[in-house]
């Protein structure tokens, strides 16, 4: 017959050390609640100082100054496995020395004020003889787990008060509160613990039961919370992989239609340079036969000139095929590089994504790990709780229950935590490709649209713009000399949010602010006072570094400040430029520094920046020009590549503002005929590699940033006031 445990719902691994797997052998337990035998602990402890990481949790645990022997041996789960060795014992009916008779017979009961087993005749004498009185409510007998009557608080009635801890000859008789619960005698009361707070362990014991119950109920009521945050993993892990899986097809989509369409155009030009051979030939031919009608017409002595003639017009022919191959060659040239730097740009959009992928399901897995800690330990503890509970032994609720409750609470707060940033994990960036099968892009030659954007007053003005997937604009600057702000709009001008944001306190700077778009929903803002930040366009949440120390570090002439900002979509990178310092500082996502990058030294003062296919374009207040410069992460200062050309318009000297991209590559740059106040406005188009300047067009004076905007109607180029508060639209209409 199979005996009764009154641990019979608690898995037999609760009874293993996780490290040698076998039942606990002087166990051990840590603050985190998680045990291990001493002599496995011992090893993991070997060489580490001060604090360790438990094996199971990697919770730190702090080293007593005993080190092995101040972790407190787990009493309760002690007596748990000597109750398992003798329900085997007597299941087994083995045979073991009695102590009354010294014969070794089957065991028929166990005392556990002798701490032996006893025999038929000697359990028997021991039930009947005054001698053995205070024995007999401390025997167990075979019988009784037959009966499967043995519960967890008669077992703990079995066993024997433990000894005072001073003096072992002397039971405990009281609980000493002060020192932990610790079991005393009376001798105690009146010398080591005279003047503690000395309890009743029954009472000390129903308190902790308590305590612990509602700790319990507590964690009880959120451990649904704990279980839905792995399904919202889950399902930011499926969103991540969807979205990856669909931008690359997407990509895909165009880079086959634009291949399509060079490959069609490629043809194309074949085909007229062979209509313009076939009827140059026939021309010729034509041409020829004429004139050979006329030389044998006339007389002989002139044939030398027309064959001459004849000569002259093959020779023109000639010629004029050649240049033509040539222009053909050349087009059909540049046509292949097109496809070629398409087929390179798919590549690497491929190659970041995917780091952007195992990044994004990197931080999920993180999460995951976290909550899988959580879950274990809330599991480990619900366990020991109820086995605890259970029990209805005094002396082990007082002396188990306390260290249950430690454990519990930083677990009730880990669990009552909130995670926002999971369902922003799936917020990758869906950029489209550049359209570089368009040759040119003509902007509207007047404004479509004017939307006022009623947020500056007083000294405030906009210092920045910009547009994210989500099909919204943001735009930021200074409300005034102790505020900045962020507004977002819709495309028909329409408030949606509008934060204002207070400047650090003691700074002298302006709180001029400024944004790029990170993501579909995010955007990165930096502003005057050195501050940088995250801001959520759909519920407003802002969350913002303060990098004065960064700034500090550097010495220099002048007022050092944060005063552009750009970002690289692909992998996360917050770019943010400086002035009076001549370097650009790199952060991730989490508002981490990652590096500097030092800029060429004629570039002091970053009034723009913009990150655009490996390269910087940068817009600099000190040198009057906009350049473009390498932006190589295994380096730590930039290089020149060359100087975009400056506009030449009314005699004036030309200072760049603010510069952006269009979907086909265009860059478009904004100038004053100021350094730092609002003067003459002027907006230049450049071909794709920004060497080439194709438009110039002249915009309203207080002009002072600028971005483009994807719209059902096509892209736009948005220009923002300063002083006027207002946003120009201009069209922009491929060829």
């Amino acid at each position: 017959m199979a005996c009764p445990s009154p641990w019979k719902d608690i898995a037999d691994t609760f009874f293993e050390c996780s490290i040698c797997l076998d039942l606990f052998k002087e166990p051990k337990q840590l603050p985190c609640l998680h045990r291990f035998c001493k002599q496995c602990l011992e090893p993991i402890l070997e060489g580490q100082v001060g604090t360790f990481e438990c094996p199971l949790c990697k919770d730190v645990c702090k080293i007593p100054n005993n080190r092995i022997d101040g972790f407190k041996t787990d009493f309760h789960m002690k007596s748990m496995l000597q109750f398992i060795q003798l329900q085997k014992t007597f299941e087994n009916k083995e045979e073991r020395e009695c102590i009354g008779c010294e014969e070794k017979l089957k065991v028929t009961a166990y005392c556990f004020m002798c701490k032996e087993f006893l025999c038929v005749q000697c359990y028997q004498f021991h039930l009947t003889k005054k001698i053995f009185v205070k024995h007999q409510k401390h025997v167990l007998a075979l019988n009784d787990l037959e009966g499967k009557s043995l519960t967890q608080e008669k077992l703990a009635s079995l066993m024997e008060a433990p000894r005072c801890h001073i003096h072992p000859e002397h039971k405990a008789k009281l609980c000493c509160c002060t020192c932990g619960n610790l079991p005393v005698c009376v001798t105690c009361t009146y010398d080591e613990h005279k003047g503690h707070e000395l309890r009743d362990v029954r009472k000390v014991a129903n308190d902790e039961r308590e305590q612990l119950k509602e700790i319990l109920e507590e964690l009880v009521k959120r451990k649904d919370t704990v279980f839905n945050i792995a399904d919202k993993i889950n399902r930011v892990n499926n969103d991540v992989l969807s979205i990856v899986a669909e931008t690359k097809a997407k990509w895909i989509t165009q880079f086959e239609d634009q291949t399509r369409e060079l490959q069609n155009r490629k043809e194309k030009e074949k085909r007229e340079f062979n209509r313009f051979k076939t009827v140059l030939e026939e021309s010729t031919r034509h041409k020829m036969k004429k004139l050979e009608t006329e030389m044998e017409e006339k007389i002989r002595n002139i044939r030398d000139e027309y064959d001459r003639m004849i000569k002259m017009k093959i020779r023109e022919s000639k010629e004029k095929e050649d240049t033509k191959r040539n222009e053909i060659e050349y087009r059909e040239l540049k046509i292949d590089e097109t496809i070629h730097k398409l087929d390179a740009l798919v590549n690497e959009r491929n190659k970041t994504i995917e780091e952007q992928q195992q990044r994004k399901l990197r931080e999920t897995q993180n999460l995951s790990d976290l909550c899988n800690q959580w879950v274990n330990k809330f599991q480990n503890l619900s366990t020991i709780s109820s086995s605890v509970l259970e029990s209805y032994d005094h002396w082990t609720d007082a002396q188990c229950i306390p260290d249950i409750r430690a454990a519990s609470e930083p677990l009730v707060e880990d669990i009552m935590k909130d995670f926002p940033e999971i369902e922003s994990l799936s917020d990758i960036t869906k950029d489209d490709l550049p359209i570089l099968c368009i040759d040119r892009v003509n902007i509207s030659d007047n404004v479509e649209s004017v939307v006022d954007i009623d947020v500056v007053k007083g000294n405030g003005c906009f210092n920045g713009i910009t547009s994210t997937g989500s099909g919204n604009i943001v735009v930021s600057g200074r409300l005034s000399d102790d505020q900045s702000f962020i507004t977002v709009i819709n495309k028909q001008g329409r408030q949606i949010r509008h934060n204002m944001i207070d400047k650090v306190k003691g700074s002298d700077l302006y709180p001029n602010r400024h944004c790029a778009a990170l993501s579909r929903n995010k955007i990165v803002s930096v502003c005057g006072s050195n501050q940088v930040g995250v801001y959520n366009i759909q519920d407003g949440s802002f969350t913002q570094n303060n990098i004065k120390s960064i700034f500090d570090g550097i010495k220099t002439v002048g007022k050092k400040y944060a005063s552009c900002i750009t970002t690289d979509t692909i992998r996360g990178h917050i770019i943010v430029g400086t002035r009076n310092i001549g370097s650009l500082f790199i952060f991730d996502e989490e508002l981490n520094f990652i590096r500097a990058l030092k800029l060429p030294e004629v570039m002091k003062k970053s009034k723009d920046v913009l990150f655009y296919e490996g390269v910087l374009l940068i817009c600099d207040a000190k040198s009057g020009c906009a350049c473009a410069v390498t932006m190589d992460t295994s380096k730590t200062e930039a290089e020149l590549l060359y100087e975009l050309p400056k506009p030449d318009i009314d005699g004036l000297t030309w200072y760049p503002l603010s510069v952006c991209k269009d979907r086909a590559g265009f860059v478009y740059i904004l100038w004053s005929d100021t350094k730092y106040k609002t003067g003459k406005g002027l907006i230049t188009q450049y071909s794709q590699d920004g060497q080439q300047l194709l438009t110039t067009k002249r915009t309203e004076d207080t002009a002072r940033c600028m971005t483009t905007l994807m719209t059902e109607e096509g892209e736009k180029l948005l220009v923002a006031t300063s002083q006027s508060g207002r946003m120009l639209c201009y069209g922009l209409m491929p060829e």
